[in-house]
């Protein structure tokens, strides 16, 4: 049986933002940002037909879905709303922000509090795969891989699907 892999690696599948990464109960990155760049494999449904004229669906179909998702993380700070430390207050147009001895405030409209546990490139990889996944399976599409490099060379991916 054949497999089709739809390759998606634009030079602008990318997001600058700011994250820090927690360790254990004791240690933590201190704040700090990454142009990080993603890589978007979907694969094709082996019973779905190419259509008449050779072709699954129009790249940019795709290239759209994961532009917006990732400007929506773009110059942003990400924190992870999920973890038992991170403490959250709404004072007006802020965020106050608290991480163990540590004290944030940002502008609320300039934080994404994503959820999960840690702003790892691990777990950054899986909230961008299932959304794909969800986004693309009005396609055909039961399989995804997105991959987030933070720095050239590293990075995570994750398979996702239906």
């Amino acid at each position: 049986m054949e497999t089709t892999t739809l390759q998606l690696h634009k030079q602008n599948f990318k997001f600058s933002s700011a994250h820090f990464l927690i360790f254990n109960k004791q240690s933590a990155e201190r704040l700090h940002g990454h142009n990080y760049q993603v890589k978007v494999n979907i694969v094709v449904p082996p019973e779905q037909e190419l259509n008449k004229e050779g072709y699954f669906v129009d790249f940019n179909v795709f290239k759209k879905i994961i532009k917006t998702k990732l400007d929506q993380w773009d110059e942003m700070v990400l924190l992870p709303a999920k973890h038992e430390d991170m403490k959250f207050t709404e004072n007006g147009p802020s965020l106050e922000v608290r991480f163990r001895e540590r004290f944030y405030v940002f502008p609320k409209n300039e934080v994404l509090r994503l959820p999960i546990t840690n702003t790892s490139v691990e777990q950054l990889s899986q909230l961008l795969a299932q959304h794909f996944i969800a986004e693309f399976g009005a396609y055909g599409v039961q399989k995804v891989q997105v991959s987030v490099e933070e720095t050239r060379g590293q990075g995570a991916s994750t398979t996702a699907g239906l």
